[in-house]
């Protein structure tokens, strides 16, 4: 199944950045996730997101909590199945993002930033946008910024 996405409408800040107001993704039971996770990360390139075990809010996330790859599907995933389009703005923060996708489609998931080389849980800057994720996780990609 090939990914149905489309940005809905871009703007661009003062520096001529570009800015994603609004990407809309219709998910159903047989929209593969790493099909999900290529299409958002192609919209954040900074920021990732890992499908989760369980719907638990738990603070001592590890590897054993990320859905093993061998689950291709989202059906494979979660018990309900409602399907409909995932709205997506980059003025959501990461935790209304979160919840949205538990809320409307059963689908735990936790959002990454690179920093350098690693990935980080966004656990405690969950109150931020997508787009100061995004940005946060480019600034930090160059190597002179980690020094400042």
């Amino acid at each position: 199944m090939y990914v149905n996405a489309k940005v809905i409408a871009i703007s661009y800040d003062d520096i001529n950045v570009c800015k994603i107001k609004i990407m809309i993704i219709q998910i159903n039971d047989y929209y593969r996730l790493h099909d999900l996770q290529l299409e958002f990360t192609r919209k954040f390139p900074f920021l990732k997101i890992e499908f989760l075990k369980t719907t638990s809010r738990d603070w001592t996330l590890s590897k054993f909590h990320l859905v093993e790859a061998e689950r291709p599907c989202v059906c494979d995933v979660r018990n309900s199945h409602e399907e409909g389009e995932l709205e997506i703005n980059s003025d959501m923060t990461v935790e209304q993002f979160e919840s949205s996708l538990v809320r409307k489609f059963s689908l735990p998931i936790k959002v990454f930033r690179k920093m350098g080389k690693i990935w980080r849980d966004t656990k405690l800057t969950c109150s931020w946008t997508l787009y100061r994720q995004n940005e946060h996780g480019k600034m930090k990609d160059d190597p002179l910024e980690l020094f400042w």
